[in-house]
């Protein structure tokens, strides 16, 4: 006679040893696992949009030095002056954060050194001279208290940029 191991394991009425014992231990198991690993998600969540925000402030500023530097002169187009106001530069960077705010948010355009020190007005940067566009503001987070963060970051964005000349 052969023998058929699934026969033998199959058979009606017959339960293996310890097959009711783990009934329901997926669910505890996910039920405890689950909080865990939804925190970790928006914890990545929350630090991704960080990075990003300082990303996009960082282009801001470039941006906003790059427009600074390349409109130091007024141009008067059909009795209108353009260019040279320190609104410009602040729209130039309002428009490159591409709707992204900060809570708090100041832009501040000057002359300085090549370490970013204020030194004086903007507008009369010569050639060989460097224009900074300094961003600051507060970083909101979306669920701090659920993972023990503050409810706001100091950021700040710094760019100096040399004129080539003008």
């Amino acid at each position: 006679m052969r023998f058929n191991l699934n026969t033998i394991r199959n058979r009606p009425g017959r339960r293996l040893r310890g097959a009711g014992t783990r009934r329901g231990a997926s669910i505890v198991e996910a039920a405890l696992l689950l909080p865990l690993v939804m925190l970790l998600l928006m914890g990545i969540l929350e630090y991704s949009r960080y990075v990003m925000m300082r990303q996009v402030l960082t282009n801001a500023a470039r941006e906003g030095a790059h427009y600074a530097l390349s409109h130091s002169e007024p141009v008067t187009i059909l009795g209108v002056t353009y260019g040279n106001a320190t609104s410009d530069v602040v729209a130039a960077v309002n428009k490159a954060m591409g709707g992204q705010q900060l809570v708090g948010q100041t832009v501040q355009v000057y002359a300085s050194d090549t370490v970013g020190n204020n030194i004086g007005v903007w507008n009369d940067a010569g050639a060989g001279e460097t224009v900074c566009v300094k961003i600051t503001g507060n970083f909101k987070m979306v669920v701090p208290s659920l993972l023990y963060l503050p409810a706001s970051l100091p950021v700040t964005a710094t760019s100096v940029m040399r004129s080539e000349g003008n």
